[in-house]
């Protein structure tokens, strides 16, 4: 198990989830010793394992699929104990669109952020093509009474349907070429059809849509002069990044590469008009293109 996952887990603030979290973690670290799944069966129930945590100063209910257990464990990792896609509290969005939602972390963790409208609700809404994934969104909504859209579907550039094929809960794509267990034709929305009429006044958007993030943005960015902070993952960096590139600088949107793995990054953007209430934003001026070479000499180095 790696030292820093260690970290997260621990700091969690809860010695029972804490100790739940290890054993799923050593279940994969140590995969022969069947052990760690026999003590993880006292805290199964109906498939599940409920995990409690404290983000933002609000306790959240989570429950880790048996079933999918890896890519839940993940998926809390990255957004339950951390904050992998760096969010800015000081930007108080009253819209948030979660594309490529997966069970639904990202929009509990941005739901415990203050909206910029006088404290009230902010609109969330979620966009996830996976049934079993959607299926899990709702029932975390409902466990931390929390409302929010789900649409079904894919974000792209064009509406259309399209294959999509099914994996783990974490891993399911556009890609016919790794294996999968099955197929189905899955329509695609745009970023437009997410935000809809909102008259939102600042709007948050995570994007980890598969490969589909570049067709997205160009259907989006030209049009869009509001407060946006854009955070996301960027698939197949080779091809995509100078791409990226080109469509941030032709809309004046600032934006930053944090992480090169394996072909993939993460990156953060955001419109000139939300540079104002995004402090961490201000300093970002480096061409995108350089950040990508600087991000994996780090990382080869």
């Amino acid at each position: 198990m790696a030292f820093q996952n260690l970290k997260k887990i621990v700091s969690i603030e809860s010695p029972l989830n804490s100790w739940k979290l290890l054993l799923v973690a050593a279940a994969f670290s140590r995969p022969k010793f069947r052990v760690w799944l026999m003590l993880l069966r006292p805290f199964t129930h109906n498939g599940m394992i409920p995990v409690r945590y404290r983000c933002n100063g609000r306790h959240l209910q989570i429950f880790l699929r048996i079933s999918d257990l890896s890519s839940d464990f993940l998926s809390f990792i990255e957004l339950g104990a951390s904050d992998t896609y760096e969010l800015d509290h000081e930007f108080h969005p009253d819209l948030v669109i979660d594309g490529g939602g997966n069970i639904g972390l990202f929009t509990l963790r941005a739901a415990t952020t203050e909206s910029s409208i006088g404290g009230l609700p902010m609109k969330l809404v979620i966009c996830e093509p996976l049934p079993r994934n959607v299926e899990h969104i709702q029932r975390h909504l409902e466990g931390n009474s929390i409302e929010a859209e789900i649409l079904q579907g894919c974000l792209g550039g064009t509406r259309r349907s399209i294959p999509f094929y099914c994996r783990e809960a974490i891993d399911s794509s556009f890609d016919s070429e790794k294996p999968y267990t099955s197929v189905i034709d899955m329509p695609v929305y745009l970023l437009r059809d997410a935000i809809g009429s909102n008259p939102a006044e600042r709007i948050l958007i995570k994007l980890d849509i598969e490969g589909m993030e570049i067709e997205a943005l160009e259907a989006f960015l030209p049009s869009e002069h509001r407060p946006v902070y854009l955070v996301g993952e960027l698939h197949q960096v080779s091809v995509n990044a100078v791409l990226m590139q080109q469509l941030f600088s032709r809309a004046g949107w600032p934006s930053e590469i944090s992480t090169v793995i394996d072909d993939h990054a993460l990156f953060r953007a955001c419109s000139p008009a939300a540079l104002p209430f995004l402090p961490s934003m201000a300093s970002l001026r480096p061409a995108f293109s350089e950040q990508i070479h600087e991000a994996g000499s780090s990382i080869c180095g």
